[in-house]
């Protein structure tokens, strides 16, 4: 087997998405003050924030004259040397009152912040976290508080404290805190939601250290805005009620009372608002913008995007394009696409990307040609620039450019074209299937109506007309009812269905060419086999349609492909039939990524004996659920109904099923993260199945969690080290140094340098991302690991280097694993055992070979049918032939 991490190293270049993802780059999570010194709105505001602050604390030091001090001989006076900002009635410097007057306005500013801010968070934050009756109470508590007229209530206030101006802050702090409350409680229901805070609640943290150690941290941008905002807020209500005497009493001075004297004298001298309405603005128009700046620095900093200014680059000579009679001459001499047969051709495409360091290439000189009734697979592992030569094509990237290359759809050059001539020929000739089904549809119209807009567009018929083409294109890709189907919501489609509507929708032009990105990679097997079913219906009927197809699955290559183009860091390294790429790869980087598909490997599986004594046993596991249905009645969804299985210490059970089938949240009831309904299950001869939450807790340093998702599994704003190491000194006692140096040995164990703790999540790759989510599972020592679908968004290479890291830890330290996957191949390579689920049930269960090699139940046979196998010989064609088990 060739070890493809030694012979080739593969990096990310770019990402599938319209701009690189500086999450899948190992971007560098850069200081907060730094990213706050780059942005001027941030800057200025602080500068002048600070300023304003600054002056008024030093009042009593640099305040020309007392504020009281009158200069009879200089009433109602403009600015001049000895008075800067002019005199009052009373001949009283109008600086020194606005030093001194600022004072008693700020702290009346930071009086009622604070208590806006203790009781809106903690408030918000018990309602957002709790569930019944307490989330009520703080609701209906904080609707009631709304609608009390804040204002006389504060008035009635200082009436019965007269002048008392911290009571009265108070009291707009409590009146105004319903506010940031209830946006504090929405931020919080959905951040509760997140993986790495399931993540932080599988590791044995309490309700309350999630509470204030995951949530609160990333509820800093929203309430950030609420504090400044509120801040101006209260400069303006203290100024209202100086206006109307019940502020600061007068001849004290305040900001408020201040434009009481100006009113008062505004025929007289009508320069006495200037200084201090000028104040009174530019202090509430710098909390504002200062709250603005920091909450989309926050964000910027967290996402891992940076905002770079924009600025003109001029093209270096080697990006520059050619002058267009190079490029003139070039098409005289290149023969006709059309008359080659070629739907789409392809030459010398150069893509790069302006960073502040220059340009960075992201593909170059890529050249290929589909031809009539072909398909072509663009093979490559993420960040190989497959997905970036499909925007470049259609002319959909955002940020990278084309700086070389031309891109044929017939006889039409399409990167000369302008912006609505592209348009045209890109609606007409194209048809585009993104990978991730629900993002593109829009949720708030209905499947049918969307057709029908995007048939109207594209083809100009009547509304009539284009409905009942939307009923056609519905019923061409395969849906059942496809006049019922018309009148959901995306959200009311499985992830099969939906995938058929963005195909549905690819088709409403009647496209020559149709271009695939990943069409396939979130779909379970028999999904799976239905959708490259379709697009064989689709492409292979007769040459009018042309498919290019964007995948790093090598069964998927063999089912569909005509020819093959191998990517490799932005360049095609390979090109030939599917045929011959499969039977002799000639470049490196294929052999390595045939060699690492799991049927091509050795058996990962230890085949230990099985124990007397099994580790783990589920008996009559049943998990109910809460629901509703489309009519939105209240039913009971029932989960997982009687689920029984075992396993050993040092064994490997694989959990197999659809989506939906009920395997996860078997693996959630087993690490203590959904309730139970009935049924046991003992560990280690004890029943965990309705524990106390505190022996939950403890029984986290036996039974651990890999998530699918390890980026979203970790807590992107704490460095790794830090997640890894609370668990182990909060919920179970060890010291700090005592924690650090288990950390580090663990980040070691799983390939991690040890300043790897110091690091964020975003400045990991992938790859690194699940070995750091591989170590925040193993840093506790269980003896269990429920693994969920931890290779399935992975390349081919990771994929292989994970599933040996998990291989190594059970040989070494005798880990069980629950392995649940909807990936047979992965399974067969890896398990010691299987067990297949089917609508909450498992069907059949045994000896992973056994059960591979001689399916008993129908449901397992058409598991097996649809998985890909990569070898063009036997796969080719063979997603037509599979028939979904439906019972």
């Amino acid at each position: 087997m060739t070890d493809l991490s030694s012979t080739v190293r593969v990096e990310p270049l770019a990402s599938s998405s319209n701009a690189p993802d500086p999450r899948a780059s190992g971007g560098a999570v850069r200081p907060l003050w730094r990213l706050l010194a780059r942005r001027p709105q941030v800057v200025v505001c602080s500068a002048m924030l600070a300023v304003i602050i600054a002056a008024v604390a030093l009042a009593p030091v640099i305040a020309p004259f007392p504020p009281l001090a009158q200069d009879l001989t200089a009433v109602l006076q403009g600015p001049s040397a000895a008075h800067p900002l002019g005199t009052d009635d009373l001949g009283r410097d109008i600086l020194s009152r606005i030093l001194y007057g600022g004072r008693s306005t700020l702290l009346g500013v930071a009086q009622a912040l604070l208590v806006f801010l203790a009781v809106g968070i903690s408030t918000g934050l018990i309602a957002g976290m709790a569930r019944g009756w307490l989330d009520g109470f703080f609701t209906r508590g904080a609707e009631v508080l709304l609608s009390v007229p804040s204002f006389i209530v504060i008035l009635v206030v200082l009436t019965i404290f007269p002048g008392s101006m911290t009571t009265a802050m108070i009291s707009v702090g409590i009146l105004t805190s319903p506010l940031l409350m209830r946006v504090v409680r929405g931020n919080t229901r959905l951040i509760r939601n997140e993986l790495y805070v399931r993540s932080a609640r599988s590791m044995g943290l309490s309700e309350t250290q999630i509470t204030v150690r995951h949530v609160l941290p990333r509820l800093a941008g929203p309430i950030i805005v609420q504090a400044t905002i509120f801040a101006g807020a209260v400069i303006m209500i203290e100024t209202g009620l100086g206006y109307l005497g019940f502020g600061e009493s007068l001849p004290n001075p305040s900001w408020g009372n201040l434009i009481t004297t100006a009113s008062e004298n505004l025929n007289l001298q009508p320069w006495l608002l200037v200084p201090t309405g000028g104040i009174i603005i530019i202090t509430v128009l710098c909390f504002t913008l200062l709250g603005d700046g920091l909450r989309d620095t926050v964000a910027e900093r967290w996402s891992g995007a940076t905002a770079t200014p924009r600025r003109r680059r001029r093209r270096s000579p080697a990006s520059a394009a050619p002058p267009s009679s190079t490029r003139n001459a070039h098409r005289r001499n290149d023969p006709d696409p059309a008359a080659t047969g070629s739907m789409l051709r392809v030459t010398g495409l150069t893509v790069v990307a302006d960073a502040p360091e220059g340009e960075t290439p992201l593909i170059e000189d890529v050249t290929f040609d589909v031809r009539a009734g072909e398909t072509l697979c663009l093979v490559g592992e993420s960040g190989s620039g497959k997905s970036i030569t499909a925007l470049s094509i259609l002319g959909l990237t955002r940020g990278p450019r084309i700086a070389r290359g031309e891109v044929w759809a017939g006889d039409v050059e399409l990167t000369s074209l302008p912006p609505e001539k592209l348009a045209a020929v890109r609606g007409t000739t194209f048809g585009y299937i993104t990978q991730d089904p629900q993002p593109s549809l829009d949720p708030s119209k209905r499947v049918g109506d969307l057709l029908t807009q995007l048939v109207r567009l594209h083809t100009g018929v009547g509304k009539s007309a284009a409905r009942k083409r939307s009923i056609e294109l519905i019923a061409t890709v395969g849906i059942p009812d496809a006049e019922a189907v018309a009148r959901r919501y995306p959200h009311q489609l499985s992830g099969g269905m939906a995938q058929r509507i963005v195909i549905a929708a690819a088709l409403s032009a009647n496209p020559s060419v149709l271009i695939a990105d990943e069409p396939t990679t979130a779909l379970d097997v028999t999904v799976q086999a239905e959708i490259l079913g379709l697009l064989h219906e689709l492409c292979d009927g007769d040459d009018s349609m042309t498919l290019l197809l964007i995948t790093h699955d090598w069964g998927v290559v063999a089912d569909i492909a005509d020819r093959v183009a191998v990517m490799y860091r932005g360049h095609i390294v390979e090109e030939g039939p599917v045929r011959e790429i499969f039977a002799r790869p000639q470049h490196a980087f294929t052999r390595g990524m045939l060699d690492h598909e799991p049927d091509r490997q050795p058996r990962r599986g230890t085949a230990s004996a099985r124990e007397a004594e099994p580790l783990l046993v589920v008996d009559d596991l049943r998990v109910h659920y809460a629901s509703r249905d489309m009519n939105d009645k209240k039913v009971e969804l029932r989960a997982v109904k009687g689920v029984s299985l075992g396993i050993g210490s040092g064994r490997t059970l694989g959990l197999v099923g659809e989506s939906g089938s009920g395997k996860s949240t078997v693996g959630s009831a087993i690490a203590g993260l959904v309730p139970v309904t009935g049924g046991s299950i003992v560990f280690d001869g004890e029943e965990i199945a309705n524990a106390e939450p505190a022996r939950r807790r403890m029984l986290t340093q036996q039974i651990q969690v890999i998530f699918q998702d390890p980026f979203g599994s970790l807590n992107p704003v704490r460095p790794v080290g830090s997640t890894l190491s609370e668990p182990l000194r909060l919920a179970h006692g060890l010291s700090q140094k005592t924690a650090d140096e288990r950390v580090r040995a663990t980040l070691e164990r799983v390939g991690l340098d040890a300043s790897a703790a110091k690091r964020y999540p975003a400045q990991f790759s992938g790859g690194q991302r699940q070995r750091v989510a591989i170590a925040r599972a193993l840093v506790l020592e269980p003896r269990l690991i429920i693994c969920d679908e931890p290779v399935s968004a992975l390349d081919l290479s990771i994929q292989a280097q994970v599933l040996d890291l998990l291989a190594e830890l059970q040989r070494d330290l005798g880990i069980a694993y629950v392995f649940i996957s909807h990936d047979l191949s992965v399974v067969r390579n890896f398990c010691d055992e299987i067990a297949v689920m089917y609508r909450g049930e498992i069907v059949e269960a045994g000896e992973t070979e056994a059960v591979c090699t001689a399916p008993s139940h129908e449901y397992t046979r058409s598991l097996l049918q649809a998985a890909p196998v990569a070898d063009p010989a036997y796969q080719a064609g063979r997603s037509r032939e599979a028939v979904r088990y439906t019972a």
